[in-house]
């Protein structure tokens, strides 16, 4: 008897004998957030779990209803997904007894299928036959499970959504150069994430109309969540440690420009700040600790001998800037400097941007340009064409 697999089994295949090792990598990492590499071990491991379930399903091997009690664990990524971001923002946050709730969906669903066996075409959780008379009977009894994966999926990732959201202001509380902390990359991917659920629901309105659809919602599941969470294993693997514990609970400067509410409960005195303020100035125009790439406001505050919320509330309420604000202001007059400089014309732009403190080209551009509305380049360009004329006219 000939045995062949086809395209798309191969490609599961191929994926799952990769994310498979890679999750055990990111479960024994002992670098890095370990608690964050484990949440996204385990989500690579229920996708691999989930895609390999395919399988057998695509080749027509498997007529077992009771085989689709695997396609529960749908329920967990979700969660994991939403775990795994709770990890990164939140660095000291661990598992509780209680987030095990978020775990429950899972089995429920399980026992629903396994209590709706054996299949009935009159079953009340059945999906109607739209198409014809011939619908596919598992198709259509697992309606209910697949509305939940949908719900669970928009949900959890609407909710590590949510998460980031503050974080981008928390670590501009605490750094200097955000780029490998932004978690940019979770968010365009947990994008991707909600895209795909989309997609399968678009798919599976389709497929109420089809009696045999090309493609339904548990093949793209094989597919898209599987590279996602390669992607996210290899951007994991890849992520800083986020360091946030030593700034203390710090709060943002107002959007009025008024200082925060919060400061009127802080340690942090007026007389005290007006101090700390003073001795800011003076170190950033003596020292110029802002050259310094990767600057972080525990660095500064150990200069400075004061509590890192002391300074990152002293620099909300004097300059009504977030930490991550202020250091890139003084290095893009720092800059500026530098360009207006005619014995420092040897330097290319992306020179000057580095002896300024930044570590990033496009970081340095966009700074620049939002504080003197124009490209280093022009600002260099227009300098020195004001210093010739002014030569020409003396």
């Amino acid at each position: 008897m000939q045995f062949t697999l086809h395209l798309s089994s191969l490609i599961i295949l191929f994926s799952v004998a990769t994310g498979l090792p890679l999750s055990l990598l990111l479960w024994m990492a002992p670098w890095s957030n370990r608690v964050a590499n484990q949440n996204l071990g385990l989500l690579l491991t229920v996708s691999c779990v989930i895609s390999a379930a395919q399988i057998p399903i695509a080749e027509h091997l498997s007529q077992l209803w009771a085989y689709h009690l695997i396609f529960s664990l749908q329920l967990l990524q979700g969660p994991l997904l939403y775990f795994y971001t709770r990890s990164l923002t939140q660095p000291h946050w661990r598992w509780r007894r209680t987030d095990r709730w978020h775990l429950l969906p899972a089995p429920a669903m399980a026992l629903l299928w396994y209590l709706q066996m054996p299949l009935t075409p009159d079953d009340q959780l059945n999906l109607p036959c739209f198409g014809g008379t011939d619908c596919d009977p598992i198709y259509r009894a697992r309606f209910v499970h697949r509305l939940a994966a949908f719900i669970s999926l928009l949900c959890y990732g609407g909710a590590a959504l949510h998460l980031l959201r503050p974080h981008l202001q928390r670590i501009k509380e605490a750094y200097s150069a955000i780029e490998e902390v932004n978690l940019r990359w979770l968010t365009l991917l947990i994008y991707v994430y909600l895209i795909a659920t989309i997609s399968g629901i678009a798919i599976e309105v389709h497929g109420m109309t089809v009696v045999e659809p090309t493609l339904t919602p548990g093949q793209l599941q094989a597919m898209a969540p599987l590279l996602l969470s390669l992607l996210l294993g290899w951007f994991g693997l890849q992520q800083r440690r986020i360091q946030l514990a030593d700034t203390g609970e710090i709060a943002a400067p107002a959007a009025d420009g008024k200082a925060d509410k919060k400061y009127q409960t802080s340690s942090l005195t007026e007389a005290r700040a007006a101090t700390i303020w003073s001795e800011l100035r003076r170190v950033m125009g003596t020292d110029k600790p802002h050259l310094e790439a990767g600057l972080k406001i525990a660095d500064l505050a150990r200069t400075l001998k004061v509590p890192a919320h002391h300074l990152s509330e002293t620099i909300n309420s004097c300059a009504r800037q977030s930490f991550y604000e202020f250091i890139n202001q003084h290095r893009v007059d720092e800059a500026a400097q530098l360009l207006a400089d005619p014995s420092l014309r040897h330097l290319s732009v992306t020179d000057i941007g580095l002896q300024a403190g930044f570590n990033s080209n496009s970081t340095f551009f966009a700074h620049f340009k939002k504080r003197l509305q124009q490209t280093p380049r022009q600002y260099r360009q227009q300098r020195q064409q004001r210093q010739v004329e002014g030569s020409a006219v003396s």
